[in-house]
């Protein structure tokens, strides 16, 4: 007979402190209103819990000017641009505001910094909807990095403030910010990473030190997931990166014993469970 192979759970799985609130409000709308509930693309990074939340009545849409007066949106976890809600606000469109406070902390530093005549310097990902909304904070004076190149690029800036992407990399925002104080004199620099990110990425690197391999578990859009899954990489830790159970192949794990699972911070409770019953049906023949 074979035998089964050892999975060990990472200490933090499952939804955030952030998308745990933002999915109780949504849950809240839906018990509250007999009507649909509308959102500027997903809720959060994950396509099982958002076909979830269309089938019970949240709709993403692309644009607000598919709205009508009366309509509830929601403002997802990751914030949006605030001419979005001015413009709801303004057309009577009713909103559920899922920002998570994280996100909104880093609103309130752009704000405070682009009222003392600061450039706006963002460290992260320019087409993620959380940078973007962060942007509309500071209207046109912004300026996106993502890499130590493109940070040894700017010039001209004697003023600056810098924010992070909260699921963005410390080690890779740590670099950045090394080269950014070297080019501009009058600096303030305010660390966003979100603790939750960073608590998942050194109980994976710790959970590797137990394992033979690392099944990252999340939706392929998640920005933290996709890092989670490139820091196993980036470390020769021999890994894997799945949705859901229909990706798992078993061959994966031959001449494995021991499997990590770790997830993104939108990654269901359920699916995990899914992942977890598949997984102890992997047996390794002796």
């Amino acid at each position: 007979m074979g035998r089964k192979i050892k999975i060990i759970t990472s200490l933090h799985t499952g939804y955030c402190f952030g998308v745990k609130r933002a999915m109780s409000l949504i849950e809240d709308g839906l018990d509250h209103c007999d009507c649909s509930l509308y959102s500027i693309g997903a809720v959060i990074h994950n396509p099982q819990a958002v076909q979830n939340l269309e089938s019970r009545g949240v709709i993403p849409i692309s644009s607000i000017n598919e709205l009508k007066t009366g309509d509830t949106m929601i403002i997802r976890a990751h914030g949006v641009d605030p001419e979005i809600i001015e413009e709801c606000v303004k057309r009577g469109i009713k909103l559920i505001d899922t920002t998570c406070p994280f996100v909104k902390r880093i609103h309130e530093y752009v704000k405070q910094m682009a009222g003392e005549s600061r450039s706006i310097i963002i460290i992260g990902d320019a087409k993620h909807p959380e940078v973007r909304g962060i942007a509309g904070m500071a209207r046109d004076n912004t300026i996106i990095i993502d890499s130590v190149e493109a940070a040894g690029r700017i010039e001209g800036i004697e003023k600056a403030g810098v924010v992070i992407q909260t699921t963005f990399s410390r080690e890779e925002s740590n670099a950045i910010i090394s080269v950014l104080e070297e080019r501009i004199d009058d600096i303030r620099v305010h660390d966003t990473i979100c603790e939750a990110t960073t608590l998942r990425r050194e109980a994976t690197l710790k959970l590797a030190e137990e394992v033979d391999m690392i099944l990252v578990v999340g939706g392929k859009d998640s920005s933290n997931t996709r890092r989670l899954y490139q820091m196993c990489l980036d470390h020769d830790i021999p890994a894997r990166f799945i949705e859901t159970t229909s990706e798992i192949d078993d061959s994966w794990f031959e001449g494995f014993s021991k499997i990590g699972l770790a997830t993104g911070t939108s990654t269901p409770d359920w699916i995990i469970g899914e992942v977890l019953a598949r997984l102890s049906e992997t047996q390794e023949s002796p």
